[in-house]
């Protein structure tokens, strides 16, 4: 690989990281922080790779991502959390068994998932070797993990937003640019609309419905 593989290579390993940070994370105000870092390291990813191969697409897709991501759906979540929220953490959420379950969850799934699928499609990735997919790939079972395990709607939407940076970051290294700015900006556009509309109800916690009783 060469120094700009081993450098995106690296900083979608802290993409991951951030992942596992989120889940482990039982405050609503650190689980927005940690979602606007994760999409600046991939709005980074997109300025490394737009440098590297003097491209304009991917200067756009980074600078949607850093401004669509990075700024405006934080924005709207910190200012559809009450204040009184920001502070409140679940209180039913065990951070360290939920880790390991992540965890197990992640590595059966991308094992399944790149050891039978990819290895037989052969695919050829536009930068770097194929394992880079990992990264992506583990982001998007994290993503789905917290929507499984979280009481919250506003974890429950940041999940979402985890499985968005993941499919962007798995189409950086697999899809023409042009391609993934437009599906970038529908899901970003999805996501507001979700935002905008659910958490007007500001239901902070799903709880199983009482079975009806005539």
């Amino acid at each position: 690989m060469s120094p700009i593989d081993y450098a995106v290579f690296l900083i979608a390993a802290f993409a991951t990281i951030s992942g596992f940070y989120i889940q482990g994370q039982e405050y609503i105000g650190s689980m927005v922080n940690g979602q606007l870092v994760q999409s600046s390291i991939i709005a980074l990813i997109s300025f490394i790779l737009a440098y590297y191969e003097h491209s304009v697409d991917l200067l756009i897709l980074g600078i949607l991502i850093a401004f669509l991501r990075g700024f405006l759906i934080t924005y709207f979540l910190e200012k559809r959390v009450p204040g009184r929220m920001t502070y409140v953490y679940e209180s039913n959420v065990n951070v360290a068994s939920l880790l390991l379950i992540d965890l197990a969850f992640i590595v059966v799934g991308v094992f399944i998932i790149y050891s039978l699928v990819f290895t037989s499609a052969h695919l050829i990735t536009l930068f770097g070797p194929s394992s880079i997919l990992v990264f992506p790939l583990s982001l998007f079972f994290q993503g789905l993990f917290l929507i499984g395990s979280r009481r919250s709607t506003f974890s429950q939407i940041i999940g979402y937003i985890e499985e968005e940076n993941s499919l962007v970051l798995f189409a950086i290294f697999l899809v023409p640019v042009p391609i993934i700015i437009e599906a970038s900006v529908f899901l970003d556009v999805l996501a507001l609309v979700v935002i905008s509309s659910i958490l007007v109800i500001e239901k902070f916690r799903h709880y199983p419905m009482e079975e009806l009783r005539g």
